[in-house]
């Protein structure tokens, strides 16, 4: 089975004669269990609803910003190399602590990949799936209120809200505006820009309706 079958965490069938109608994404995060199963999650869900299939391929490699780019550039090239490039590269990270975030945000720049940045972390996006926060926010207290949601630790319930995507994308617009990548205030996420490429490259139905 060619790696352009699968689609998320499922396996489909798919001829490289459908190549054009689908969109290939690699998104590199820095988590390595609670961001690249969201990914498979949503991309599971928008497939279930699409008109067109994504081909959505969350790696979480565990490390800091910069070598997040890195992995996700070198990942880039060894696939045009195999001649099934693909059609859009992602790089999610937080801003945490992490020193190497400038750096990050210059070299994914310079090398035309996309960066999501969520402030204090990725967590904060998981939340408004649940409901509105637009205070100042430690990781910490993030981990605090999404328990109470049901989500701890590393892994997602099974029944995580992915159908909430648009609520989390309506509260992130709310808050204050990321006007420079390696230093965005707190709370806000610029994973809402990498969902709506996702969803429209699905063509969600009933999303573009007038």
């Amino acid at each position: 089975m060619s790696r352009r079958q699968v689609r998320g965490s499922q396996k489909i069938s798919k001829s490289r004669g459908r190549r054009s109608e689908n969109k290939k994404v690699l998104i590199v995060t820095e988590g390595v269990k609670t961001e690249p199963q969201y990914f498979e999650g949503l991309a599971s869900h928008l497939n279930a609803q699409a008109v067109h299939v994504i081909s959505v391929r969350p790696i979480g490699t565990g490390r800091d910003p910069l070598s997040v780019v890195r992995e996700a550039d070198q990942r880039r090239r060894r696939e045009e190399q195999d001649g099934d490039a693909f059609d859009s590269v992602w790089c999610v990270v937080d801003v945490d602590t992490h020193a190497t975030l400038p750096s990050a945000c210059e070299l994914a720049s310079r090398n035309s990949l996309h960066i999501a940045v969520s402030s204090p972390c990725f967590e904060i996006w998981l939340l408004w799936h649940f409901e509105e926060h637009r205070a100042w926010v430690t990781v910490q207290a993030l981990a605090g209120k999404l328990k109470k949601h049901g989500v701890s630790g590393k892994k997602l319930p099974s029944n995580f809200p992915y159908s909430k995507y648009p609520e989390a994308k309506a509260r992130a617009e709310k808050c204050e505006a990321i006007r420079v990548n390696h230093s965005p205030p707190n709370p806000s996420s610029s994973v809402s820009e990498l969902i709506a490429e996702l969803e429209h490259a699905c063509k969600v139905k009933g999303r573009e309706q007038p």
